[in-house]
């Protein structure tokens, strides 16, 4: 961290580290522009959380405050000077008019289970990155009244999950600077203990009442707590070690999540935070808990900003809107604002490395994704994320919602696979529907939806992963009931779903859902033969549809699905936007007759599904063996597959 004491650099600083103060500076510029004099908020545009109004302008005070203190503690250049002392000034002054109770731009204290707890947190490590520039120049008056607010987060209710780290820093920062009280010693050490009674092994963690695994490792687990161990390790150096130790294997496998192109998987909660997922990376390097060559992580951290900044994610103001790829606010959880999106400034961590650092010097090295298709197997999270032509995939067996939280959308953990390049279909309102791209799913005849939220992996190693799990709820006590497996051969993948349906219903199995960006001429590439007017049609060849691009999404069935298909589609206007990362997108899907009418009705459905550009490659497979535990399939491209499996069926 430099000084601003410190002579501004103007040459010798690497292009690659002046590149990351760049992109600092391009989303900071139009932050720089709402900050009126006299606030201690932000009015940046968009939708309002179902917290309140002051948790939302503290989250549009204390996020932008993270991003700019990242940048404000980076080596210091003459063509920065004036906007560093403007956007110091404003926070500084921000700080204390939020902080003052006599303020009409007062936050408000912190309570049981409020949103400001989470945000004062971010703000007490904000604090520590450059001090120099918005707490060592605040008097004593000042400095006593922040602390003062800090300290009504004492004592208040916690989510029982990654939330515990924000009273963990809050209380240490207060003792750090002659605040403390005598029991927050013990708090903090006990809340510490729970954070690492959710720890599963291998540097993952299963986020508490979440129940899930998913970016929120990175995004909260190894950032707290590697800033833990950085600003106040030494009050336990065991302890701190312990955080670091985790980082290690984590990191290794993190690295497989990045695709060539620099992008990560659109999986789990709050993906709106696009490059948040890189803090991890610096900071393990600050900390010296990682062994992975630097310039393959400077090549991996580069790609993933680089690739989100070069995409429409602006909104009208220049900042930063909700969505992935663009702007969709339908993607954006209901405890998201506005100014939610920036927490993606944890992942500006490389910036806390010199300019001298070899991070910034070595040559690169290329990604994991680049380097092969290949299987990386975490078994404490449930996940094997594997590259296939320079894409993505994470196969999941274990990760879960909890039901408490369905409200998000269990459609960001249920499907059998989420692919880099490709992303997912979402179904609205997020509690009561689901997708069917990439997933079983079963609709009842009341034309409600249920997927799987739930599942316990059973079989995971680098071809193949195999779980249970059940479509259904309490209410009403729907109930059928899923062992699952899926196996992967290049673009493809195949899954073989046996069920025991106790509840009348259909099922459905999706193939993945093509984004489209625009409306366009996109047909389906073989045909299909109709069987009635409502859009069903009769299989006579594997279902395709191949855009004007030359991406294209194929659903190759191997059981028999009563003779009828769908096209989950929006290829216009007239019914809201679903998928992640286009505005259109088109899934084929392939449909049961009615299921359960007798009790536990049983069977199996199984298909081939494939993405991608290689029209080659995404001809059809050819059965060769189908009889139980041995298929082996050829295709003209890819050659033969072999499956040897107990849970294969006969086919035909």
């Amino acid at each position: 961290m430099f000084s601003s004491s410190q002579p501004p650099h103007t040459v010798n600083l690497p292009a690659a580290y002046r590149h990351w103060q760049d992109q600092t500076r391009r989303m900071l510029e139009p932050l720089a522009a709402l900050m009126h004099p006299g606030r201690a908020d932000l009015p940046i545009q968009g939708p309002a959380s179902d917290h309140d109004a002051q948790a939302d302008r503290l989250e549009s005070f204390a996020r932008p405050l993270l991003l700019a203190v990242h940048w404000l503690q980076s080596a210091p250049r003459a063509e920065d000077a004036a906007l560093r002392a403007r956007l110091a000034a404003w926070f500084r002054e921000g700080l204390v008019i939020g902080t003052d109770p006599a303020s009409p731009h007062y936050w408000g204290p912190d309570a049981n289970y409020h949103q400001h707890h989470v945000e004062i947190g971010l703000l007490a490590i904000a604090l520590q990155i450059a001090p120099e520039h918005v707490w060592d120049p605040l008097t004593p008056d000042q400095k006593d009244q922040v602390a003062r607010w800090l300290g009504t987060s004492r004592g208040n209710g916690i989510v029982n999950n990654n939330h515990y780290f924000m009273g963990v820093h809050i209380l240490e920062f207060l003792m750090k600077h002659g605040y403390g009280h005598r029991t927050d010693r013990a708090i903090v050490d006990e809340f510490l203990t729970r954070l690492e009674l959710m720890h599963r092994g291998g540097g993952w963690f299963e986020d508490g009442i979440n129940q899930a695994y998913d970016h929120y490792n990175a995004y909260a687990f190894h950032f707290y707590g590697l800033w833990w161990a950085r600003l106040h390790g030494h009050n336990n150096p065991a302890r701190a070690k312990r955080w670091r130790d985790w980082a290690t294997p984590f990191v290794r496998d993190y690295e497989h999540f990045f695709a060539a192109s620099g992008e990560h998987p659109a999986f789990g909660r709050s993906i709106t935070y696009r490059f948040n997922c890189l803090n991890v990376f610096g900071l393990a390097v600050a900390e010296n808990c990682t062994d992975l060559p630097v310039g393959r992580l400077r090549r991996l951290c580069t790609r993933n900003l680089d690739f989100f900044l070069s995409k429409p994610i602006q909104q009208e103001q220049g900042c930063l809107g909700i969505g992935w790829v663009d702007q969709f606010e339908g993607l954006m959880e209901t405890y998201s604002c506005a100014g939610s999106v920036y927490w993606c400034a944890k992942g500006l961590s490389p910036l806390l490395l010199p300019p001298e650092h070899p991070f910034w010097n070595e040559p690169e090295q290329p990604l994991q994704s680049e380097l092969g298709d290949h299987a990386r197997v975490i078994p404490p999270a449930g996940l094997v994320v594997r590259s296939t032509g320079g894409e993505v995939e994470i196969l999941n067996a274990g990760s879960q919602i909890s039901n408490l939280n369905l409200r998000y959308g269990a459609w960001k953990w249920s499907k059998s696979a989420y692919r880099t390049g490709v992303s997912f279909a979402c179904a609205f309102p997020n509690q009561t529907n689901w997708s069917f791209d990439s997933a079983l799913t079963l609709q009842l005849d009341s034309s409600q939806v249920y997927g799987r939220h739930s599942t316990v992996a059973v079989e995971m190693d680098e071809q193949h992963v195999f779980y249970s799990y059940n479509l259904g709820f309490r209410t009403n006590q729907v109930n059928c009931s899923v062992e699952a497996g899926v196996w992967w051969r290049a673009g493809w993948i195949l899954q073989l779903h046996h069920f025991e349906c106790r509840t009348p219903g259909v099922l459905r199995l999706g193939g993945y859902a093509l984004p489209l960006p625009k409306v366009g001429a996109a047909v389906p590439s073989r045909p299909v033969e109709t069987s009635s007017p409502e859009g069903h049609f009769r299989i006579s060849a594997p279902l395709a549809y191949f855009a004007s691009d030359g991406r294209g999404t194929v659903l190759q069935p191997l059981t028999p699905f009563a003779g009828v298909a769908e096209w989950d589609t929006r290829l216009d206007d007239s019914k809201p936007r679903a998928h992640v990362a286009a505005p259109y997108h088109v899934t084929p899907v392939l449909k049961t007759q009615r299921l359960g009418r007798a009790a536990g009705e049983k069977g199996f459905v199984a298909a081939l599904s494939w993405v991608g550009h290689d029209t080659a490659a995404s001809a059809p497979w050819r059965v060769l063996e189908g009889t139980t535990g041995a298929w082996t399939l050829s295709h003209p491209k890819l050659g033969r597959w072999e499956i040897r499996h107990w849970s294969l069926p006969a086919l035909g």
